[in-house]
């Protein structure tokens, strides 16, 4: 803000200049119209057959609305619409209408699709499926034409293009189903010729006759030696039991058999009577005898019945390996017939394969074929015209808003780039803060320059500076310097006699008038004050004076008289000075000799304010050493003038030899620019007081 306030002439004069340029631009360009035509992309279409499409309409992505943007953009459809608007017939298109020239006719077409490709501008509308066909033209009319008539063609071109995909789809599967047919019914007629040659005969179920009867076989097999298993069982068990001694009349056959089961109840009968008989008449008793040999005939008789039943099993085991054996056999010749038939199967599998695949084929080919016959004249495009454009009334370019907008940037970005040029040009500092802020020391005050106080612009004749300490003593400039006292004073631990350096970084920052004037302020407020001039090349100037009486600092330096022969009382101001002489072309560096710290204790010991007027730090070292022999110092900074690194060097350098740098003070001050910049500086409330300087 202080920059702009600083410089807002600058910054008007600037503006002024780049709108002045923006509003000419506005004038010279000629209006040109823009028409828009927004296409949706169609989601969800609706589906009259449920069949699988030649052109399937699939849901759009993001994707896709950038690839159909493309598409719209496309030379190929531009150069459609140049041919149905005959584009090339108008002079906006065709340049050679315009200049008079004649140029081939392709040439000409490919002007005109250029010219409207130029002016074309299609994109996405946000996040959205829709498409805006906006085109630019200097006629209204041609504009809204032109994005119609583009979003038109465009979903024409859709249609079409499933339209003829539809047919050539149709059109092939044609052919091929005329080639599949003759293959199906050569494939079945191999098969059934190779099962006739092999007697492949098929039962069903993927069986043949052989396996239908091996199967049996295998079933009967079974049983079969399930059986032979029983009877060599009961056969084996009945002749262990016989083995042991048994008369076998325990064996399952025995215990089932009626004749057995009779006999054994009549030699039970018979058992109880022979015993009943001996136990009655004894064993020599004749129906005893008689009894005992029906008992025998009985156990004969139950034998032979045992034996008789021993040999049924054996012959039924017999008859059981008979069955088996004939089955085995023939199953065994059915196997060999079925490892025969298997190896003829081979090649049967190889020919149904070959029918199932071509006759497959052909079913699939046959129902897609119905499927894209169905489809005919069905074929509607993927985009749908979501609005037209209309004939616009209004200019789109160039755009009043649009180009104020651009004065406004313009005019504040090439500002900012001049402010920015002057800033750096401008190497000095403005504002006590900003000094203090680079310095890192209290900034004591601003001496203002007197050339550009309004509270002077009533003197006749300019006045010396320094002078207007005694014409002037309620003057700004006079009060600049009782202010700079005060803040020496402060600055002091204890009271007593005080010795101030006044130096600066470059010449020709105002320090020795600073210097003079200080000390002429400080004798005129009742101090006994003394001003020592130690600038080796540039002495203090004392208007109307030539130091008359005075032997010079020169003379008191090389011990040729006395502290009182070399001092020069101002008549003014009583100020005492110590100055250098006219004819004191040029003095040797004395600052560090033991002369001049003599001179210095002489003067503390006759005055209580002392003011040092050193050289530039920068320029001469002596004015480090003479800093260091002051109580205090006061660097000199000329606004807007001194470079800032060249006072932090000059302030670094009096640090090294340990001066007691109480603060800097901004010289040769135009109150009236300062008090233009900011409110960090007493002068921007000048304004407010000047009257008390009047």
């Amino acid at each position: 803000m202080q920059v702009l306030r600083r410089r807002k002439k600058l910054v008007m004069i600037v503006s002024l200049i780049v709108f002045a340029i923006v509003a000419a631009i506005y004038f010279m360009i000629p209006p040109r119209y823009v028409a828009t035509t927004t296409v949706a992309l169609e989601r969800g279409a609706e589906q009259v057959l449920k069949v699988d499409q030649v052109v399937p309409n699939v849901d759009p992505d993001s994707a896709s609305v950038d690839t159909e943007v493309e598409v719209i953009k496309s030379p190929e459809l531009a150069g459609e619409v140049v041919d149905k608007l005959q584009l090339t017939k108008d002079p906006e298109f065709n340049p050679a209408l315009r200049d008079g020239e004649d140029a081939p006719v392709e040439t000409q077409r490919n002007w005109a699709i250029g010219q409207l490709l130029s002016n074309l501008d299609v994109k996405r509308n946000g996040f959205s499926y829709a498409i805006d066909i906006s085109y630019q033209s200097e006629s209204p009319g041609t504009a809204a034409k032109v994005a119609n008539t583009l979003a038109q063609t465009y979903i024409d071109n859709q249609k079409e293009s499933k339209a003829g995909a539809t047919g050539r789809a149709s059109a092939f599967l044609e052919k091929q189903l005329e080639k599949m047919r003759g293959q199906v019914e050569s494939a079945e007629a191999d098969v059934a010729r190779y099962r006739a040659q092999h007697g492949l005969f098929d039962i069903g179920q993927n069986s043949s006759v052989t396996q239908a009867e091996l199967s049996s076989l295998n079933a009967q097999l079974a049983q079969l030696r399930a059986d032979q298993a029983e009877a060599d069982a009961r056969l084996s068990t009945a002749r262990a039991q016989l083995a042991r001694g048994s008369n076998g009349q325990e064996l399952g056959e025995s215990l089932d058999s009626p004749v057995v089961s009779n006999l054994r109840a009549q030699r039970a009968r018979l058992s109880g009577r022979v015993a009943s008989l001996r136990q009655q008449f004894g064993p020599k008793y004749p129906e005893l005898a008689a009894a005992k040999q029906e008992l025998a005939d009985i156990d004969e008789q139950i034998e032979s019945e045992v034996k008789r039943i021993v040999a049924n099993l054996s012959n039924e085991a017999n008859a059981a390996h008979q069955r088996t054996a004939s089955i085995q056999g023939s199953l065994n010749r059915a196997e060999g017939t079925l490892a025969s038939d298997n190896a003829a199967s081979v090649g049967l599998s190889e020919l149904e394969r070959k029918a199932d695949s071509a006759r497959t084929l052909y079913l699939t080919l046959l129902d897609r074929y119905k499927q894209t016959q169905a489809q005919k004249g069905l074929e509607r495009s993927n985009s749908y015209i979501v609005a037209l454009a209309r004939v616009p009334g209004i200019p789109a370019f160039p755009n009043v808003i649009v180009f104020v907008l651009i004065g406004l940037i313009g005019a504040v970005a090439t500002s900012t780039v001049v402010v920015a040029v002057m800033q750096l040009l401008d190497r000095g500092v403005e504002t006590t803060s900003n000094l203090e802020k680079r310095l890192g020391v209290t900034v004591l005050n601003s001496i203002p320059d007197t050339k550009h106080l309004p509270e002077l612009a009533d003197l006749s004749e300019p006045i010396h500076p320094t002078q207007l300490v005694v014409e002037r003593p309620q003057s700004s400039f006079a009060e600049a310097f009782r202010w700079l006292q005060t803040s020496i004073q402060i600055s002091q631990p204890k009271r007593g006699p005080v010795v101030v350096a006044v130096t600066s970084a470059l010449p020709g920052e105002g320090k020795t008038t600073v210097a003079l004037s200080l000390a002429r302020s400080a004798a005129m407020a009742g101090k006994r004050a003394v001003l020592v001039d130690c600038d080796l090349r540039r002495r203090v100037s004392n208007p109307g004076s030539g130091f008359e009486g005075s032997i010079g600092l020169r003379a008191l330096l090389a011990n040729e008289g006395e502290l009182n022969q070399a001092l020069y009382v101002d008549p003014e101001t009583g100020l005492f000075i110590l100055p250098r002489r006219n004819d004191e072309q040029h003095i040797q560096p004395f600052a560090d000799t033991q002369e001049f710290a003599d001179i210095i204790t002489a003067l503390r010991a006759q005055f209580d304010f002392i003011v040092l007027d050193t050289p530039p730090v920068l320029t001469i070292d002596d004015s480090r050493s003479i800093a260091a022999r002051a109580d205090s110092t006061i660097l000199m900074v000329r606004w807007r003038k001194t470079p800032i690194r060249a006072a932090e060097l000059a302030l670094r350098q009096l640090e090294t030899v340990g001066a007691n740098v109480i603060g800097a003070s901004l010289s040769m001050v135009d109150v009236s620019a300062q008090a233009s910049i900011g409110y960090e500086d007493a002068s921007y409330y000048y304004g407010a007081y000047k009257t008390y300087y009047a």
